[in-house]
């Protein structure tokens, strides 16, 4: 296995790999990347608890901003969909990276927040409808989504970090080329993992929810 000065070295002479660069940047941000997912998970802590104390913050939301929260997007078709929701999150992944123009706060808020939405909404889903209907609706998607997410506010939180080491003095650069090259394909993946939860999200998991859930949903319907 190559010591660190033997990569870069390599790195300097062109020998880097694109696939190389990815697995030095995911060993650059993990960590980083880990901390957003803790948050995202705080947030939806805040939710649930919320949930319990009995605050649906979708009617809340909506009475402070006097409109849904979510846009009604029930005319529109898969594609118009996948779309819709590829440039929402992409609106998402790209804030929590330059969050660094605010020493990282947007990006924490993001973070929370998103998960407090997510934990606030999965709670009451889960108690009217069913922790099954929940994960079927949500893992599809969000085991792309939410990763992309997580590696958005990494890149976001590891650039400030590297921002700090330079006014420390312990970095000669924030930028460098490796670096840059790197991050950027990182970011790349991310954002991809994004399409592909977009359009899991337009396609598969609407059809997943008709055929496993739509008796209980019809169900609930002539109830009330």
């Amino acid at each position: 296995m190559d010591s660190g000065l033997e990569r870069e070295r390599k790195r300097r002479e062109g020998g880097y790999p694109p696939h190389a660069a990815l697995a030095d940047a995911w060993s650059e941000h993990r960590r980083y990347v880990g901390f957003a997912a803790g948050l995202f998970a705080f947030g939806i802590v805040i939710g649930v608890v919320l949930m319990l104390a009995g605050y649906n913050l979708l009617e809340i939301i909506q009475e402070l901003v006097g409109e849904p929260l979510f846009p009604d997007i029930s005319g529109q078709s898969r594609l118009e969909l996948a779309q819709f929701l590829l440039v929402n999150n992409t609106r998402a992944f790209l804030l929590s990276i330059l969050g660094v123009v605010t020493l990282g706060l947007l990006t924490v808020w993001a973070m929370v927040f998103n998960g407090v939405i997510v934990g606030n909404i999965g709670a009451f889903i889960t108690r009217d409808v069913g922790l099954d209907y929940i994960l079927v609706g949500l893992l599809p998607h969000g085991i792309f989504e939410l990763p992309a997410l997580f590696i958005a506010a990494g890149v976001g939180f590891r650039l400030l970090y590297r921002f700090g080491q330079r006014i420390r003095g312990s970095r000669n650069a924030v930028f460098t080329k490796p670096y840059l090259y790197r991050t950027g394909i990182l970011v790349l993946v991310g954002w991809l993992l994004l399409v592909v939860a977009a359009f899991v999200e337009a396609f598969v998991t609407p059809a997943l929810l008709e055929a496993l859930f739509a008796e209980r949903l019809e169900g609930m319907s002539a109830a009330t």
